[in-house]
């Protein structure tokens, strides 16, 4: 059995191989990458193919045709991403995005700072979505009393968020392009 050395097999098939995935492909440069990415392949699994040319050249065109169809699919995968990124409703749908991530930290942090009877009462009712009779009955306090919290946790609320939220809305519309 004849080992033939990579340039020899590199000569023999290179233009040929170029040509096919020229046929898939349809960019030269991109073909001649493909063709190129075969020959790595090769190199690294030269171990695992008989030494035979006609199981060489085998192995070869099928990893060109392999890679070519991997570059297709790759284009049509940056495609469908371009498409979707560069519509007008895929960016509102990233500012809304933004805007939401920022007014909710910003609500989470202020929460925190509630004492901690108005925090829990103010959660259950806003966050959770319970009503009043059902807060109310949970921690055994009257429906005034959890009235009042939620008032008083509103109150406070209001004074941190409305000056942040502002400046925050502020600093994204002005660092937007």
């Amino acid at each position: 059995m004849q080992i033939f050395p990579l340039e020899v097999i590199f000569n023999e098939y290179y233009e040929r191989l170029v040509y096919f995935s020229l046929k898939i492909l349809d960019d030269k440069q991109d073909a001649e990458d493909a063709v190129q990415e075969a020959f790595v392949r090769y190199w690294n699994n030269k171990d695992n193919v008989s030494q035979e040319l006609h199981s060489i050249r085998s192995y070869l065109y099928a990893a060109v045709k392999s890679i070519s169809l991997n570059v297709i699919r790759h284009r049509q995968v940056v495609k469908n991403f371009e498409q979707q990124a560069l519509s007008p409703a895929a960016e509102n749908q990233i500012i809304n995005n933004i805007i939401q991530a920022e007014v909710l930290t910003k609500i989470c942090k202020a929460m925190a700072t509630l004492p901690d009877a108005c925090r829990r009462i103010s959660r259950m009712g806003y966050i959770d979505g319970m009503k009043n009779l059902e807060i109310a009955k949970e921690l055994g306090i009257s429906v005034n009393t959890v009235k009042s919290q939620k008032l008083k946790g509103l109150k406070i609320l209001r004074m941190k968020l409305i000056p942040d939220l502002i400046v925050s809305i502020y600093l994204l519309a002005m660092n937007w392009p």
